[in-house]
Order: C-alpha cells, then structure tokens, then sequence
C-alpha cells in the first residue's frame, strides 16, 4: 500500500489574471507563495518517503517550500504530472463562455488525461510499494485522478469540483486498484481571506 498526497500548486500570475497555462510553466503569485509556504507548514510533521512534482516551474516552486521542511529528500519531476496540454488555449485569456466540452483542437483530451493519471499512479505501485509520497500537480490532472480512483468513466472528468490552489487530497493506493480517498481538496492550512481560482487547466 502507497499513502499519497495529492497537491495543487499555489496560485500564479497567470491564475490570478484568467490566463490558460496548461503546459507552460507559469509564476506563482505572492499569494501563490504564501499558499506554499502555508501547506509546506502544515506538512512539516508529515513522514515522507519522496516529492515528486509535475516538471513546471508553478508546481516545482510549491514543492520547493515543502521541501524546506525535509531535507533529506531530494525533488523528482515527472511529465506524467503536467497539466493538460492546450496548444491553441496557452498563454492566451480563457474564452468567454467557454464551456468544458469544447476544448481546442489539439488539445489532450480526458482520456489522455486519465491515461497519464493511471500511468502515475501504476509507476508508484511498481516502484513505491510502501513509501509515503508527496505529488504535486495541477486542478486538470487533479480531476483525472479522482476520475481514475473512483472507477468512473472519462465522461465524468468535468463533474468533480475543482480544487483550490495547494488543496491536499490523500489516497491509499492498493495493488489489487482498490484505491481510496481519505481526504479529498482540504484547505484548512489557507488562513486567509482571499479568493481562490477555479480554472482547471491551471
């Protein structure tokens, strides 16, 4: 069995200005980096095995603050973790109106997304087994998991909510795929008073 924590990373520039990011790599905002520093305290306790984040400078930033408390790991990036890809969308303002269904042509589509989600989490099962690991990733890939961890079919990708800048998420990951979420998008460690984006390809 595998105790993985699922984080988003703080908020960016970007976040902040209803940017598409997808794959690029993004600026975390002041906000974004007190978010960080706020989860990264909360966890300070917390026995981990490994931190393993998405190779985009938004989430390795976040994981670098968690990172102060541990310092006896050492971060691993995994493309695995990256946000969807949006090659028509990125860098540019989300449209108006835009609904979940019409993405752009070129973009990854859900099952894309929930390939990369399964594939992460077989790759933890063969190489893992046992440890407590910390992934760091985005609200796109974020859903994927929960899509793939509640054996739900790629349809259902759009009716999770959307979770909140360094939301924590913790599963017990099984051999037999019987995983289970214990805490899903918890934000206690944000104590203040700020708005938080939704946008999922963020």
């Amino acid at each position: 069995m595998i105790h993985l924590l699922l984080i988003r990373h703080g908020e960016t520039i970007e976040n902040a200005n209803n940017i598409c990011q997808g794959q690029q790599h993004g600026q975390l905002s002041d906000l974004g980096v007190q978010q960080a520093k706020n989860l990264a305290l909360k966890l300070r306790g917390e026995p981990l095995d490994c931190i393993i984040s998405s190779d985009l400078k938004r989430t390795v930033d976040t994981s670098n603050e968690i990172l102060k408390f541990h310092p006896d790991l050492k971060l691993e990036t995994d493309p695995l973790l990256r946000e969807r890809s949006l090659p028509l969308w990125e860098g540019k303002p989300f449209p108006k109106n835009w609904r979940w269904e019409y993405l752009p042509e070129g973009s990854e589509t859900n099952e894309d997304m929930m390939a990369r989600a399964s594939g992460f989490i077989q790759k933890l099962l063969k190489h893992y087994d046992g440890k407590r690991v910390a992934a760091v990733t985005h609200g796109g890939l974020l859903r994927a998991f929960r899509t793939v961890i509640e054996n739900k079919p790629a349809s259902d990708y759009f009716s999770w909510d959307a979770s909140k800048n360094t939301s924590l998420s913790r599963i017990e990951l099984h051999p037999d795929d019987n995983h289970r979420f214990l805490e899903i998008n918890n934000t206690d460690h944000l104590d203040i008073d700020t708005p938080q984006t939704n946008q999922s390809f963020s």
